[in-house]
């Protein structure tokens, strides 16, 4: 049921009352507002009659929010049907709303677990209302449709660490080898922005610099760019120094026992220029 217009509804109950719900099933809405706990006489209530009235009432009081421009008004209106489905608390983001050709809808629905499924073209991820501050999360918010009002979030602008981004970067250039989307990618874009820019990019604007970078003829080198940029302004010369010199030493070593290493040996040749560059300035 739509939680905030219960919530409506027992703050204007005088409205309501004996017009569209009985006094009792206010007490039995109030009941289950608060958590408390309902007869088996009250449950059927709830459920044959007042989530039959919220769900009807909710229709009618339903209202869309537009956040971000260069949407297809085709897919806005498709998006505010599939909302209307719904019924919950939720938004659409993604490439459905602006790109001519897209994998999926990107449907996120405010919930207290955590999960994501496929149904056809249809992609559901429910998250928290707590994870609208991590910034993928933001990313998707701040160029959506959705049928609650935005409000003013504050991001959790925490630094990824070292090795995470180290991560996220060896496995951008492994998909790029391999012709695969390189989804990591938009990782390193949102923490690049975000903590050296000091600017989070809605997913239009992410997705627009993902694809200058993956179209570039030079996109490892791009790519190479990024990850320079983020490692030596985010960490210290001689944290990056004394880590880099562990690694590209496993990395000289996986390169002599595979042969399959181009990747291995891109990886390498990055971190030797970033390491050097550390040792002439670490403090």
């Amino acid at each position: 049921m739509n939680i905030d217009l219960c919530n409506k509804i027992l703050q204007n109950k005088e409205l309501f009352v004996p017009s569209i719900f009985t006094h009792k099933q206010i007490i039995i809405l109030d009941k289950y507002l608060n958590k408390k706990k309902l007869t088996n006489t009250e449950k059927t209530y709830l459920y044959s009659a007042i989530k039959k009235k919220i769900n009807a009432l909710s229709i009618l009081n339903q209202e869309f929010y537009i956040k971000g421009n260069n949407m297809i008004s085709e897919r806005i209106k498709k998006a505010q049907q599939i909302l209307k489905q719904l019924n919950k608390k939720a938004f659409i983001s993604g490439s459905f709303l602006y790109s001519k050709k897209y994998n999926d809808i990107d449907i996120y629905i405010i919930s207290k677990k955590r999960k994501q499924y496929h149904k056809k073209e249809k992609h559901f991820v429910f998250i928290a209302e707590s994870d609208l501050k991590i910034p993928m999360f933001a990313s998707a918010l701040n160029h959506s449709i959705s049928n609650f009002e935005i409000p003013t979030i504050k991001i959790n602008k925490k630094r990824s660490s070292l090795n995470e981004n180290i991560l996220a970067y060896q496995l951008a250039i492994k998909n790029v080898l391999e012709n695969q989307e390189p989804e990591s990618l938009k990782y390193l874009i949102i923490e690049y922005y975000l903590n050296i820019e000091n600017k989070l990019l809605n997913s239009y604007e992410l997705s627009k610099k993902y694809k200058e970078i993956i179209n570039s003829k030079n996109n490892v080198e791009q790519i190479n760019i990024l990850l320079k940029k983020i490692i030596l302004n985010l960490y210290s010369h001689r944290y990056i120094y004394d880590i880099l010199v562990k690694f590209t030493k496993k990395l000289e070593k996986n390169i002599k026992e595979y042969s399959a290493n181009q990747n291995l040996i891109l990886y390498k040749n990055l971190f030797d220029k970033i390491k050097n560059e550390c040792r002439a300035t670490k403090i």
